[in-house]
């Protein structure tokens, strides 16, 4: 009686943690930094934090979609470089007396999301091609990474670039509340998609049995190659923003962005194995990330200290998940 009991006190904590645990989270870290320095909770410093993490939100949500469907994308960092060198040549060339043509920054918009596109593309391609899960998606996707990378290095020869504009229209998508704006139109999109439509449902189908996916008779390699597609599509606009709201472009740009995304993606409850997760609670993983790094900058924590304080969150995140999935075993096998 006494072991049914703690077992069912575990299912009501564990169950308490994935339901309110980011949302309470955001709130502990919010009050603490607040107590400690009042300006942490203006309307300014959550602006800002706002815009500096809308891009890995960006890149978290295709990194979802990959995630959920049973693999992963390892190439978005160096795609962002990419999206980012390109992007920055294109409105450069286009500029005119310090002013980036509106129709300069349109086609740059296209451009990344079609290059982020592409490269996504072909990791979907291959994907479906050999029926890759997790393994080969990390593989296959790290070494698209090193591919990109070099691609990025060879337009422009590992040189920094530097805005020539002063305003236009490409500023403007890295200005003010703008780039918060695109987080949230795509992160509405890609619930709306997720949550209802068919092919949402097949991404969590895939994710969370291919073998019984192939037996009902779901096109795989479509999915696949389609939730890859838009990891690719998302880590492209990711680029375009960033190179906008930083005013600058190098190879470097989107470093270590594919590990950001993959650590909001399992703090949003996203099952690394594939096959549950949603793109509002990534956003918030993005969030608790987000304030909990500019907390910690705001208070003088040294670097060293916030990257144990930043594993440790990914450790706890990913200990839900695995206790999660050994309580539902349990529950099947009784």
């Amino acid at each position: 009686m006494e072991t049914k009991n703690n077992s069912a006190k575990q299912k009501k904590l564990v169950a308490f943690l994935r339901e309110w645990g980011l949302i309470f989270a955001i709130i502990v870290i919010t009050l603490v930094a607040t107590i400690i320095r009042p300006a942490f909770l203006s309307g300014k410093n959550m602006l800002n934090i706002l815009r500096a993490y809308s891009t890995i939100g960006i890149a978290s949500i295709g990194m979802a979609y990959a995630v959920i469907a049973g693999g992963m994308d390892l190439s978005i960092g160096s795609t962002i470089s990419l999206t980012a060198v390109i992007t920055m040549l294109i409105i450069n060339n286009a500029t005119v007396a310090t002013v980036a043509p509106a129709s300069a920054a349109l086609l740059a918009l296209l451009v990344g999301i079609l290059i982020g596109g592409a490269v996504g593309a072909i990791n979907g391609t291959i994907l479906a091609l050999v029926n890759g899960r997790l393994a080969e998606s990390f593989i296959i996707t790290y070494a698209m990474q090193i591919v990109v990378g070099a691609i990025a290095q060879a337009v422009v020869r590992g040189n920094f670039q530097a805005a020539q504009y002063r305003s236009g229209l490409f500023k403007q998508f890295g200005m003010g509340f703008t780039p918060v704006l695109f987080m949230i139109v795509v992160a509405i999109v890609m619930q709306f998609v997720l949550a209802k439509t068919k092919f949402g449902r097949s991404i969590y189908f895939l994710g969370s049995n291919m073998r019984a996916a192939k037996m009902a008779g779901l096109k795989v390699k479509q999915v696949r190659f389609l939730a890859h597609l838009i990891c690719g599509m998302c880590a492209g606009l990711a680029g375009v923003i960033v190179v906008s709201r930083v005013g600058s472009a190098s190879v470097l740009q989107g470093q270590n962005y594919e590990l950001d995304a993959l650590v909001c993606v399992a703090i949003g409850g996203t099952s690394l194995d594939g096959g549950s997760g949603s793109i509002v609670r990534t956003v918030l993983g993005v969030m608790v990330i987000g304030f909990m790094m500019t907390a910690l900058n705001i208070l003088g924590v040294q670097s060293n200290a916030q990257l144990i304080v930043r594993g440790t969150v990914i450790v706890v995140a990913v200990a839900l998940d695995v206790l999660n999935k050994s309580m539902k075993l349990r529950e099947v096998a009784q």
